[in-house]
C-alpha cells in the first residue's frame, strides 16, 4: 500500500502550493483534445468575432471562444467525450453540430459556413469523420467501443496496442513485454495514465505479468502515438501510450461482470498430446459512476478481481530411496539436513540400475490472486475551474513450483498510480493545467526452498535453495501545462519534473549452493564446489528528470498548419543515496573510489519538432498531406543504471573447489573469505563512464483521405535513425595473444554503454472508421525494415561477436518483421430496439441485440541469430559469447526443398571459423515461421429496461487453432578440432528444428485456441 513514508510537511506543502498557484507557470495535455477551425460566410469571406460554444453531453461542461480576425478559432484542453457545438453570429443562422466525439490526443477541425438569416433559424449539421488537419503525428486512438467489445485474452488493455500503426507483436503472455513500435525497443516506450507516468519504474514495461495494473473497465480511451508527436510528449524515443480514465456523468450508470475460462474449452498445443492441466480462471468486478452533485461533482469507481489456478505439469523427481538415505546419514551425519530435505519417493526408479533412487509423484499449481481498484472524483467549481483526483491500486500474488522437489516461487506485486489535477480557464484564450502524480511499483520474488542453500548431487534431482529479491520504485511527477491562443498562433508551454526513487536488492539475502559429483561423494561428504552470492539488503538509487517544452501551432492559412516546437530534457546521473556504489574502470585499475559518479551527465538534450499539415482547398478539406521531423531523446530503463550498486563487495558471486580437502562440516554461512581452495573471483557490472543519452531522428510523409461511409484512409512513409543507442559488450577480455587482462584482479564483465546506431524505414497503410451507427473498422498494414549494430534495448540485449568491432554486428534487428497486418471490427447487427430492421415484437427480442467483433493479426517471421559454441582458447580475447559460424559460399541457409518444422535451416551452409578469427555470418540472417491469429467475440444483449440490460458473450482466441510456431533452434553446434588438425562443427542434433509454439502460457497472443464466456449486467 502506498504510504507517505519519507515525506515531510515541507514536501507536502510545496506540492499543494504548486497545484494551486502554478497557473502562471508553464505533463503536456496529451490526455485532452482540441477543436479548431475557420468560420466563413456563403461568399467564402472569413467571419471574425463569431461565437463558438461547446457543451459536454455527459457532464454539462461549457466552453466557448470567438473567432479571430482571420475567422479562425481554437478550443484547447477539452476533456474527451461527446459535445454539442454551436456556432453563431448576429445576422446569421446559428449552426448546431451534435454528437461531436473527441478522442484522446485528438486535434479535430470543424469549419462552418454561416448563412444569412434570423437567429431562430437553426441549421443542424451532422459531424463527419474528420481527417487530421492539425499535426503530422502518426498514431491512433483506441476508443471506448474497441475497449469494451474487442476480444482480449486475459482482459489486458495493453493487447490493444497491437492495433496501432507500426506495432509488431512478438507474442507473449504479457503484451507490455511483446509489442514494439517502428523498429524500436520496449525501453523506448512511454506510458502515461491521465498524463502521469505509468511505466514500470524499474523498466518501461511492468516488471511482472500483472494483467490488471489498469483495468479495462476503468479506461475511457487511450492513444498510441508512434511517430512525430509534438514537443508536448517525451521522456522516450519510441511510442507514447496515453491512457485516460473514465469519469462519472450526470446520469447514474454501473456494471457487474464475470469472465470464465476452463481447460475443457481449450485446445492442446501442436507438439503436446498429453492431457491439458486443469485450469480455472475467473475475472470479475463492477463499476459505478454518476453525480454527487448534478453538473458539478462526479464519481467513478471500479473494481476487478482475477483468480487463476493452473495445474503444473512437473516431471517426477529422482530422489534417494530409504536405504540410500540411511547409508548416507550413517556414513556422514553432517549431511543429514540435506538428505532429509529430499521428498520421499513413491515408487522405485526402474531406469536406475544402481537401485539407489525412487521417483516422486509431483503435483503443483500455478496460481494468481489479483485485485484492482480505481476511484476518480471530478469537481467543477465553475466553467473556468475544475479539479479531479484519481487513484488506482493493483495487488497481485503469484505462486508456482520452483522445482520437482517442493520448492515454491512466491511473488508479490503492487502497482499504484495517483494523480490530482487542477485546470483553470483564465479566458477563452488562456488555459493552465497543473498536476501532481505518484507512480509506484513493488516487486518481491521469493523462492521458498526446502533448504537455505541449493543442493546439486549427481544422479539425484537438485534442491532449490531459498532466495529473495526486492524492488520498490516510486516516481513523483510535478507537471504544469499552459496554452495561449493568440491570433493564428496556439502557444503551449510545459514542464515535467520526475523524481525517481529505487530501493532495490538484487539479492536481499545471502544464497549458497553446494555440489557433489556422485552419490558416493555425497555419502562421504566430499563436495566438489561451494558457491556463495552475498547480499547486502536494499540499496537506494535516486534520479531526477527535468523536462520542458515550447510548442507553437501556426495557422498559416485556413488549410495550412505549421507545428514548431522544442523540447529539452535533462536526466540526472543515477546515484546511491548513501554513496555505497562502486564503479569499475580500467582508468582506476579496477574499482574506483566508493561513491564515484557512475557516468558523466549530459546537458544538451534539445529535441526540435517540426510538422506541416496541408489540406489543399481544391479537395474541400477531404484530403490532407502531412510531413514532419523530430529529435526524440530517451532515458533508457532505470534498471540500466543500478549496476554499480551490484558491484559493491561483498555483493559478489564466489566459487571454490572443496573436493580435494577435508569433508565440509559447515554448510550454512561457510566463510568464503578464507576459501579452502583457490581465491573467489569477482565479476562486477559496469557502465561506460563516457556514455551519452540516446536519441532518434524521426520523419514521416503521409496522405490522409476522407472516404465514403465515414472511412478515413491513410498511406505514408515513416522513417527513423537512432544514435547512441543502448549496447552491451563484454569488457576486460584477454589482450590479444596473451592471457593477461587489462584489469588482472577481475574476470571479464558486462559493460553497458550507448554506442549503437539504427535505421528504420516503413510503408504504412491504414483504413479506419470510428464507431458510428453500430459499426467500427480499423485496418493497419506495414512493410518495414529495421537495422541496428546494437541491441534494441537492455531487456533484449544480444551478445556482441567481436567486442572490438560493434559495427561488424550491423544487421536486421531481432524484431525486424517485414510484413505486419491487423484488422479489427465491431458490428452491432441492425435488428431490434435501436436498429433499422425488425424493431418490434417477438422477432426484435430474438434477433435484436446481437454483436460481432474480432481481430485478425498476421505477420511474417522473426529474425533468427544462428550461432556456434566456441572455447575461449579459440578466441583472441577469450570471450565466447555471441559467436557465429562462417558461411559456405554459394550454399543457401535454407534446404533446397524448402523449410520444414524438422529442418528449417540447411546445416551444410555453415562452417567452423579458424582460431583467432570471428565467423563471417551476419547477425540475424535467418527468418522464422510467419504467424496469423483470428480472435472473435459474439454477444447478445437482453434489455431489461430502457437503460439496463444483460449481455452474454462468447469469445474465441485463435479461433481456427492455427499453430503459432516459435523460431527454430539456432545453435549449429560446437567448434571442434579433429586428430588431423582440421576444424569442424560438431552438429547440434536439434539445429533448425521447430519444437515449440510462440506462447504456451494461459493468455496472450500466440496460444492454441482458448474459449471464454462472460456475463455483464449494466445500467
Amino acid at each position: 500500500m502506498f504510504t507517505f513514508r519519507g515525506w515531510n510537511i515541507r514536501t507536502i506543502s510545496l506540492t499543494l502550493l504548486c497545484l494551486l498557484t502554478f497557473a502562471a507557470t508553464v505533463v503536456a495535455q496529451v490526455d485532452r483534445a482540441t477543436l479548431n477551425g475557420t468560420i466563413t460566410d456563403a461568399s467564402g469571406a472569413v467571419v471574425p468575432k463569431a461565437r463558438v460554444e461547446l457543451v459536454s453531453q455527459t457532464t454539462g461542461l461549457h466552453r466557448e471562444t470567438v473567432t479571430g480576425s482571420r475567422g479562425a478559432y481554437e478550443v484547447p484542453a477539452l476533456p474527451i467525450g461527446a459535445y454539442t457545438v454551436t456556432i453563431s453570429m448576429g445576422g446569421f443562422k446559428p449552426v448546431v453540430i451534435k454528437d461531436v466525439e473527441f478522442a484522446v490526443g485528438q486535434a479535430r477541425t470543424i469549419d462552418a459556413v454561416l448563412l444569412v438569416g434570423a437567429q431562430a433559424e437553426v441549421v443542424e449539421v451532422r459531424a463527419l469523420e474528420a481527417v487530421n488537419r492539425s499535426t503530422a503525428e502518426v498514431g491512433v486512438a483506441i476508443e471506448s467501443e474497441q475497449i469494451k467489445d474487442i476480444p482480449l485474452d486475459g482482459r489486458n488493455w495493453a493487447g490493444l496496442m497491437a492495433l496501432a500503426p507500426g506495432a509488431i507483436n512478438a507474442g507473449n503472455t504479457d503484451e507490455q513485454h511483446a509489442i514494439r513500435f517502428n523498429g524500436k525497443s520496449l525501453d523506448d516506450e512511454n506510458y502515461a495514465f491521465d498524463g502521469i507516468d505509468a511505466s514500470g519504474v524499474q523498466e518501461s514495461a511492468q516488471k511482472a505479468d500483472v494483467r490488471l495494473n489498469i483495468s479495462l473497465d476503468s479506461v475511457a480511451e487511450f492513444r498510441v502515438s508512434t511517430s512525430n508527436y509534438t514537443a508536448e510528449s517525451g521522456a522516450a524515443g519510441g511510442a507514447q501510450i496515453n491512457i485516460v480514465s473514465k469519469t462519472g456523468t450526470n446520469s447514474l450508470h454501473g456494471s457487474a461482470f464475470e469472465f470464465v475460462r476452463n481447460d475443457m474449452f481449450d485446445a492442446k498445443t501442436y507438439f503436446d498430446n498429453s492431457p491439458l492441466p486443469p485450469l480455472r480462471m475467473n475475472q470479475f468486478g463492477g463499476s459505478l459512476g454518476g453525480p454527487i452533485a448534478k453538473k458539478r461533482t462526479f464519481l467513478f469507481i471500479n473494481y476487478e478481481g482475477l483468480r487463476q489456478s493452473l495445474g503444473d505439469t512437473q516431471s517426477a523427481a529422482v530422489v534417494p530411496n530409504a536405504a540410500e538415505r540411511a547409508l548416507i546419514i550413517a556414513t556422514s551425519p553432517a549431511v543429514a539436513p540435506l538428505v532429509n530435505a529430499y521428498p520421499k519417493g513413491v515408487k522405485p526408479n526402474t531406469a536406475d540400475t544402481t537401485g539407489l533412487t525412487d521417483l516422486t509423484a509431483p503435483s503443483g499449481t500455478d496460481s494468481t490472486h489479483e485485485d484492482y481498484g480505481m476511484a476518480r472524483i471530478d469537481h467543477k467549481f465553475n466553467d473556468s475551474t475544475s479539479l479531479y483526483v484519481r487513484g488506482n491500486i493493483d495487488k497481485a500474488f503469484q505462486q508456482s513450483p520452483a522445482d520437482s522437489a517442493g520448492a515454491l516461487n512466491l511473488t508479490d506485486v503492487t502497482a499504484e498510480n495517483f494523480v490530482i489535477a487542477l485546470q483553470k480557464v483564465f479566458s477563452e484564450r488562456l488555459i493552465n493545467e497543473a498536476k501532481f502524480g505518484v507512480n509506484r511499483s513493488v516487486w518481491t520474488p521469493v523462492v521458498k526452498g526446502s533448504l537455505p542453500i541449493s543442493l546439486s548431487v549427481g544422479g539425484f534431482d537438485g534442491l532449490t535453495g531459498s532466495s529473495k529479491q526486492e524492488e520498490a520504485g516510486t516516481t513523483f511527477s510535478w507537471i504544469d501545462n499552459l496554452t495561449l491562443v493568440r491570433g493564428r498562433n496556439t502557444f503551449k508551454f510545459g514542464v515535467d519534473i520526475r523524481r525517481i526513487r529505487l530501493n532495490n536488492s538484487g539479492n536481499a539475502i545471502t544464497t549458497s549452493s553446494i555440489t557433489y559429483d556422485t552419490p558416493g561423494d555425497f555419502q562421504h561428504n566430499l563436495a566438489s564446489g561451494l558457491s556463495e552470492d552475498i547480499g547486502m539488503g536494499l540499496m537506494g538509487m535516486r534520479r531526477t528528470f527535468y523536462m520542458a517544452y515550447a510548442q507553437d501551432e501556426i495557422k498559416l492559412t485556413p488549410n495550412l498548419t505549421l507545428n514548431a516546437g522544442l523540447r529539452y530534457e535533462f536526466y540526472s546521473v543515477m546515484h546511491e543515496v548513501q554513496g555505497r556504489s562502486l564503479t569499475v574502470s580500467a582508468a582506476c585499475g579496477g574499482f574506483c573510489p566508493e561513491g564515484a559518479p557512475f557516468y558523466k551527465p549530459q546537458y544538451h538534450d534539445f529535441g526540435p519538432r517540426l510538422g506541416l499539415n496541408w489540406a489543399p482547398s481544391v479537395f474541400r478539406g477531404k484530403t490532407v498531406i502531412r510531413t514532419g521531423f523530430g529529435m526524440y531523446y530517451g532515458a533508457n530503463q532505470n534498471d540500466d543504471f543500478s549496476d554499480p550498486t551490484e558491484s559493491v563487495p561483498p555483493r559478489y558471486s564466489a566459487t571454490t573447489n572443496l573436493k580435494s580437502n577435508p569433508p565440509v562440516q559447515l554448510f550454512y554461512g561457510y566463510d568464503l573469505s578464507k576459501p579452502v581452495n583457490g581465491v573467489p573471483t569477482l565479476s562486477p557490472k559496469a557502465i561506460d563512464f563516457n556514455r551519452k543519452d540516446g536519441y532518434y531522428e524521426n520523419w514521416d510523409f503521409n496522405l490522409q483521405q476522407q472516404l465514403p461511409f465515414s472511412f478515413v484512409g491513410q498511406v505514408g512513409y515513416v522513417g527513423s535513425q537512432g544514435h547512441r543507442l543502448f549496447s552491451k559488450t563484454t569488457a576486460n577480455g584477454f589482450l590479444p595473444g596473451t592471457n593477461i587482462r587489462p584489469i588482472p584482479s577481475l574476470s571479464s564483465y558486462g559493460l553497458k554503454s550507448n554506442e549503437g546506431n539504427s535505421n528504420f524505414n516503413a510503408l504504412q497503410v491504414s483504413l479506419q472508421r470510428r464507431f458510428q451507427n453500430g459499426f467500427l473498422w480499423q485496418t493497419q498494414y506495414m512493410w518495414s525494415h529495421a537495422i541496428t549494430d546494437a541491441s534494441i534495448g537492455a531487456g533484449e540485449a544480444v551478445g556482441v561477436e567481436n567486442n572490438s568491432c560493434l559495427r561488424c554486428d550491423r544487421s536486421s534487428t531481432n524484431q525486424d518483421v517485414r510484413h505486419t497486418f491487423t484488422t479489427n471490427a465491431v458490428y452491432q447487427l441492425p435488428f431490434g430496439h435501436g436498429g433499422h430492421l425488425l424493431t418490434d415484437g417477438l422477432a426484435a427480442k430474438i434477433v435484436g441485440g446481437w454483436a460481432l467483433s474480432g481481430i485478425l493479426s498476421a505477420r511474417t517471421g522473426l529474425p533468427v541469430n544462428i550461432t556456434v559454441s566456441r572455447a575461449g582458447s579459440q578466441m583472441l580475447d577469450g570471450i565466447t559469447s555471441g559467436q557465429r559460424p562462417n558461411l559456405v559460399p554459394g550454399v543457401s541457409i535454407y534446404p533446397a526443398g524448402g523449410s520444414t518444422l524438422q529442418q528449417w535451416f540447411n546445416p551444410t551452409a555453415f562452417a567452423a571459423p579458424l582460431p583467432g578469427t570471428w565467423g563471417n555470418e551476419p547477425r540475424y540472417i535467418g527468418v522464422g515461421h510467419g504467424n496469423y491469429e483470428i480472435d472473435t467475440a459474439l454477444s447478445k444483449r437482453i434489455a431489461v429496461s430502457e437503460h439496463a440490460g444483460m449481455t452474454f458473450r462468447a469469445e474465441a482466441f485463435n479461433l481456427f487453432n492455427h499453430p503459432m510456431f516459435a523460431s527454430p533452434s539456432a545453435s549449429v553446434g560446437t567448434v571442434k578440432q579433429d586428430k588431423a588438425g582440421n576444424w569442424f562443427i560438431q552438429p547440434n542434433a536439434k539445429f533448425g528444428q521447430v519444437t515449440s509454439i510462440l506462447n504456451s502460457g494461459v493468455t496472450g497472443y500466440g496460444t492454441p485456441r482458448r474459449l471464454q464466456l462472460s456475463l455483464r449486467i449494466d445500467f
